[in-house]
């Protein structure tokens, strides 16, 4: 199990709720450990997946979903046992069923059994009304709910009221468990080791396109999933791996890359300079970015503000050679999703959201999870970058991984 039992039951009960329905990807597998294949296939509203959590004790939470996804849902790393199809049944036709393995086995008796409603929505609110929700306030995540299916929910359930609270969820997920934080540290690691087998390859002659394509390749073999890659090759900024760029002796080399493993993100940069060691002018940003950022690892324990942290940074990279520098951020939350509350590690923003508090500058508690970072960019020349994951503890923080940012001489060797 995953999920943070004791703060979701006390936020329920903070927000007066009957109950919540989970209704997005990372919400799902929050609370279930169940990763819809036709949620992914068929987005924006063409496939339905619920878990239905009560606030009763009396009462189980319960994973609800279509036909289709029988099979993933009968996986061992599913924990959640209350499980339930919509549509029509599907009744298996087996020669031998003592040949069947386990994972067959709960297969065929999840698809053959008998559908909680013909459609989801009114499987959804025959499930509400089965765990005594149907007279409450209940919140829903909204994020993965097309109006038209919410207002059908609705109608199937007169007496509830149904609360837009997708950023509930995130306010839960704020507080990892151990085994979300240990998860992490996986992703993490995979990144890290993609990324050091791409670096070996990086010297003058090679595509950048070449370069991408064995970053993708060692988390594909992994088993986990890219979601963005930031190829900065002696151009500042933000970019993909352009696809017939060559790289040149000399160029200023950055690179950004996020991916997950089992639902939880990874964010590792690396920089460095291509088939010759870096210049001064090199150095001296990079070091002094180095400087700013750990500065803000060192401040990073339980009360400390997103916006001191910012400020830390900030002051440490302007006190150590950029005495003009400037950035909108300190980077950011990392969880199931890229980026969680409070978001941006940063100024302080208002927050317009009944689940939430109503700042972003709220103090770090044990168990949050952040990427601390900072770059500099400039058009023409390049980009440099240093990015650490940390975990807030009870005294202090942690690092997710073994720390190594420096400024490379590539390829690594």
């Amino acid at each position: 199990m995953l999920y943070n039992q004791e703060r979701l039951l006390a936020l329920m009960d903070k927000f007066d709720l009957a109950g919540v329905v989970a209704a997005t990807p990372e919400n799902i597998y929050y609370l279930s450990g169940h990763a819809s294949w036709s949620q992914n296939g068929y987005r924006y509203g063409g496939s339905q997946v619920y878990v239905v959590y009560p606030r009763d004790p009396k009462q189980s939470p319960a994973l609800l979903i279509p036909g289709g996804d029988v099979g993933y849902a009968s996986l061992d790393e599913v924990w959640l046992q209350e499980k339930y199809i919509y549509g029509r049944p599907r009744h298996a036709q087996i020669a031998d069923p003592s040949k069947l393995a386990a994972v067959e086995q709960r297969t065929v008796k999840l698809a053959g059994s008998d559908t909680k409603g013909p459609t989801a929505e009114k499987a959804l609110a025959q499930l509400i009304r089965d765990k005594g929700m149907d007279r409450g306030r209940i919140g829903m995540d909204h994020f993965a709910i097309p109006v038209t299916i919410w207002e059908k929910i609705k109608a199937g359930l007169p007496q509830v009221t149904m609360l837009p609270a997708s950023s509930f969820f995130r306010y839960v997920r704020m507080i990892k468990t151990p085994a979300e934080i240990q998860r992490l540290r996986e992703s993490a690691e995979l990144n890290e080791r993609a990324i050091t087998k791409m670096l070996s390859a990086a010297k003058p002659g090679v595509k950048e396109s070449d370069l991408a394509g064995i970053y993708k390749g060692e988390i594909a073999k992994a088993g986990g999933q890219v979601y963005w890659m930031h190829m900065a090759v002696s151009r500042g900024g933000n970019f993909p791996a352009l696809k017939d760029n060559v790289l040149q002796k000399g160029d200023v080399f950055r690179v950004d890359m996020g991916c997950s493993i089992n639902g939880y993100h990874a964010d590792v940069c690396k920089s460095g300079c291509v088939g010759a060691e870096p210049t001064a002018e090199h150095r001296k940003r990079y070091d002094a970015i180095q400087a700013g950022v750990l500065k803000s690892v060192d401040a990073l324990k339980p009360g400390v503000r997103p916006q001191e942290l910012y400020e830390t940074m900030i002051a440490g990279v302007r006190a150590n050679g950029l005495p003009n520098y400037s950035n909108f951020f300190l980077g950011h939350t990392i969880g199931l999703e890229a980026r969680e509350f409070p978001f941006l590690i940063g100024p302080a923003e208002e927050v317009d959201d009944p689940f939430l508090p109503n700042t972003t500058n709220i103090p770090m508690e044990p168990g949050m999870t952040l990427n601390l970072e900072a770059s500099n960019h400039e058009a023409g020349w390049g980009t440099v970058q240093v990015e650490y994951t940390c975990a807030v503890t009870d005294t202090g923080r942690q690092h997710l991984i073994t720390p190594d940012q420096r400024l490379l001489s590539l390829p690594l060797q």
